[in-house]
């Protein structure tokens, strides 16, 4: 599910990425602790960087 990061993960706080989350009650928390290997944590910084990437095209135009 796409949330804000909270840092899980290796992420940094604040931008939306996508984690495993459980949710009740309407309320949902990020899956902690998973075993994640190497090829794993590789997908997963790239698509970090593509996000921080994409911001950065379009950051003259946030407030």
């Amino acid at each position: 599910m796409a949330i804000p990061a909270d840092g899980s993960y290796g992420t940094r706080e604040g931008v939306v990425y996508s984690f495993p989350v459980t949710v009740s009650g309407g309320d949902y928390q990020i899956v902690q602790g998973l075993d994640l290997d190497e090829f794993s944590r590789s997908r997963m910084q790239a698509t970090l960087d593509e996000l921080f990437e994409e911001r950065a095209g379009v950051e003259e135009l946030l407030p």
